[in-house]
C-alpha cells in the first residue's frame, strides 16, 4: 500500500490537519480532499472508503469530523483499515473533548504520531504502545542543548556574583576612605602645568603604598575645593551686580513646596483582590459566561468557561485527591473538560477524580491557586441552560419629544440557577447625562450610577433573587434606537457552595496516599458574566 495523505477535516470540509507523506503539493491535497467532500455525500454511512478516478480514500467519522487517509487505488484495502484503526487510536490518545481548538492545541503530537506510523507512503509494523514509546524517547541532541543552556546559566550566575564582590569591595574602600584605582585614574596631579611633571607624579603615587595614595588624593581634593570656592564667589558676585538675589535655602514658595510634596508622596497603590481565608484546602470554582441576547430575549448565542482552583496553606494536607460529584458527565461532548499536565488525565477520565500522576507527590503548599481542571460549553441557538439571566427589552419613542425613547427592561433569573444574582448593571453605549428612571415601572430598585460623555449611561441594579422576575422602566435622549445597542450586562456572584452554576462540584477530598483518610476543605463557587449582550 501506499499513502499519500493522512487528514482530519470537519463535516463540513473543512481541513484541519494534514501530512503528506510522498511528493505532492499542498494544492493538489487540498484538491484531494474537497473531491473526498462530494463523494463521501453520495454515499450511506454504512461504508468506510470512497473511490475517485485516481485515489481511494479510507475514511472514519468521529464527533463533527472525518479521519481521512489517501491511498492510491492498488492498495491492500484490508491493510488500508488496518492502518486507518491505528491512525484513529493515536487520534483518541491525544484528544479528550474533541474540540477544534484542543486538536489545533495537540497538532505536533498528533503530527509526530502520524510520522511514526508512515514512513515515505509506507506503513511502518506498529502498535499503539510502541508508537507512544517512541514519541516519548529522549533525544541525544535536546540532552546537549540543556547541558549548554546550563552551563550558560551557571556562567552567568559566577559573573553576576563577581561583579556584586567587586561592587562591595569598592563601597568598602569608600567607606574607609581608600581611593580606589578608578578614583586615582580620574584625579589628574594640579600642583603643576608641566605635562611631565604630572605624569611622573601620578606614576609615583599609582604605585606608592595605601597611606601615601590616600595623602596624594586628600591634597587633589583641597585643590579641587578652592577651584569650585572661587567658581562659586565669582558667580554670586555676578548675580549681586545684575540685581539678582542670590540662592535662597529658604523662603515661601508654595508652588515649589507644592511640587516637591507632589514628587515626595508616594504613589498610591491600587486595590488588591480580596482573598478568600483557607483553612487549610480551599477550591475555588469559577465560572464565566457570556451570551448574545435578542431585544426580544430570544439566545442568539452562548458560551461558559469555568477553572477549578485549588489553594493549600498546609503541608500536611498537600498529598490530596480531589473527587468530583457523581452530577458531572466527564464524557459528555457538550462539555470540554481539560486537565492541568500533571493531573492523572485517566484517572479523571474513568472515576472523576482530581490527582497528581504519582502518589507519592505533593501539591505545592504556598497558600497560592493553582487551576487544576478547566471546562467550556458552547450553546446553540435558544439554548437557556447556561444563561442565568433572562433579558427581553421593548424601546418605544416617546410622544412628548423627539429623540427621546422610553425603554422597558424585564429581567427574569433562569430556573436552573437556584442561586440570587447581584450588582447587575446595564451599560448603554450613549454619552448623554438626560436619562431617568420611571418611579411608576420600577420593582428592583434601579438606580442611574453613571450617565456621561467617557463612560456612558449605566444602570444599576442591587439583587434579583431565584425563581423571581423584574422590571424597570427609563427614558433617554437618543437620536435612534439603534444608538442604544448592544447593552452590556454585568453581574457576579460569589456562594459558599459546594457545586457551581453548570454542577461542577467537590464531592470529598481524601488522601492520595490513603483513600480512606478523608481531609478537610471548603468551596467557593463564583459566577461572573463577560460579554453578556442586548444586541
Amino acid at each position: 500500500m501506499t499513502v499519500l495523505a493522512a487528514s482530519i477535516t470537519t463535516r463540513s470540509g473543512k481541513p484541519l490537519l494534514s501530512r503528506q507523506f510522498t511528493e505532492i503539493t499542498k494544492d493538489r491535497v487540498m484538491e484531494l480532499l474537497s473531491n473526498f467532500q462530494g463523494l463521501v455525500a453520495n454515499i450511506s454511512s454504512d461504508h468506510t472508503y470512497v473511490e475517485s478516478e485516481h485515489v481511494r480514500y479510507v475514511y472514519k467519522p468521529f464527533d463533527d469530523y472525518y479521519l481521512i487517509l489517501v491511498t492510491n487505488r492498488q492498495s491492500n484495502i484490508i491493510q488500508d483499515l488496518s492502518t486507518l484503526n491505528l491512525f484513529s487510536q493515536t487520534v483518541n490518545y491525544y484528544l479528550n473533548s474533541f474540540d477544534e481548538g484542543e486538536i489545533f492545541e495537540n497538532a505536533f503530537e498528533i503530527l509526530s504520531s502520524f510520522d511514526e506510523i508512515i514512513v515515505m507512503g509506507n506503513k511502518e509494523d506498529l502498535t499503539i504502545s510502541q508508537v507512544n514509546t517512541y514519541l516519548a524517547m529522549e533525544s541525544h541532541e535536546e540532552k546537549i542543548q540543556e547541558i549548554i543552556e546550563r552551563n550558560k546559566e551557571t556562567e552567568a550566575n559566577a559573573e553576576r556574583k563577581r561583579r556584586a564582590k567587586e561592587i562591595a569591595r569598592k563601597e568598602h574602600e569608600r567607606k574607609m576612605g581608600m581611593p580606589s584605582a578608578d578614583d586615582l585614574s580620574s584625579h589628574k596631579f594640579m600642583g603643576s602645568n608641566d605635562a611631565k611633571m604630572e605624569t611622573a607624579y601620578n606614576s609615583y603615587y599609582s604605585h606608592a603604598s595605601a597611606a601615601a595614595q590616600q595623602s596624594f588624593l586628600h591634597s587633589q581634593q583641597q585643590q579641587q575645593q578652592k577651584v569650585q570656592d572661587q567658581q562659586y564667589s565669582k558667580y554670586q558676585g555676578t548675580s549681586n551686580a545684575f540685581g539678582g538675589s542670590g540662592m535662597k535655602l529658604s523662603g515661601n514658595n508654595k508652588q515649589s513646596g507644592a511640587v516637591a510634596a507632589r514628587k515626595l508622596r508616594p504613589l498610591p497603590k491600587e486595590p488588591e483582590e480580596d482573598k478568600p481565608d483557607n483553612n487549610g484546602i480551599l477550591i475555588s470554582i469559577k465560572e464565566t459566561v457570556g451570551a448574545e441576547i435578542s431585544r426580544d430575549g430570544s439566545i442568539l448565542s452562548s458560551e461558559l468557561k469555568g477553572v477549578l482552583e485549588l489553594r493549600i496553606n498546609d503541608e500536611s494536607l498537600a498529598h490530596a485527591k480531589l473527587q468530583l460529584t457523581s452530577n458531572v458527565n466527564v464524557s459528555d461532548k457538550s462539555f470540554q473538560f481539560k486537565t492541568h499536565p500533571n493531573i492523572d488525565k485517566n484517572s479523571f477520565l474513568s472515576s472523576k477524580a482530581l490527582g497528581l500522576k504519582s502518589n507519592d507527590k505533593a501539591f505545592p503548599s504556598n497558600d497560592q491557586s493553582l487551576g487544576v481542571l478547566r471546562w467550556r460549553k458552547v450553546g446553540t441557538a435558544d439554548d437557556k441552560s447556561i444563561v442565568p439571566l433572562d433579558i427581553s427589552t421593548w424601546v418605544t419613542p416617546s410622544d412628548i419629544q423627539e429623540g427621546v425613547f422610553d425603554v422597558t427592561v424585564e429581567l427574569e433569573i433562569n430556573e436552573n440557577y437556584k442561586h440570587p444574582l447581584n450588582e447587575i448593571t446595564f451599560n448603554i453605549p450613549i454619552g448623554t447625562s438626560n436619562v431617568s428612571i420611571s418611579d411608576d415601572n420600577n420593582d428592583v430598585n434601579a438606580t442611574v450610577i453613571e450617565a456621561n460623555e467617557e463612560e456612558g449611561v449605566i444602570i444599576k441594579v442591587e439583587r434579583i433573587e431565584p425563581g423571581s422576575s423584574g422590571v424597570f422602566s427609563f427614558t433617554i435622549d437618543s437620536g435612534s434606537e439603534e444608538t442604544l445597542f448592544p447593552m452590556n450586562v454585568c453581574f457576579k456572584n460569589e456562594l459558599v457552595s459546594e457545586q457551581s452554576f453548570t454542577g461542577v462540584g467537590i464531592s470529598n477530598i481524601v488522601s492520595s496516599k490513603d483513600d480512606s483518610e478523608a481531609l478537610p476543605y471548603d468551596v467557593i463557587s463564583y459566577l461572573n458574566a463577560e460579554d453578556y449582550l442586548v444586541v
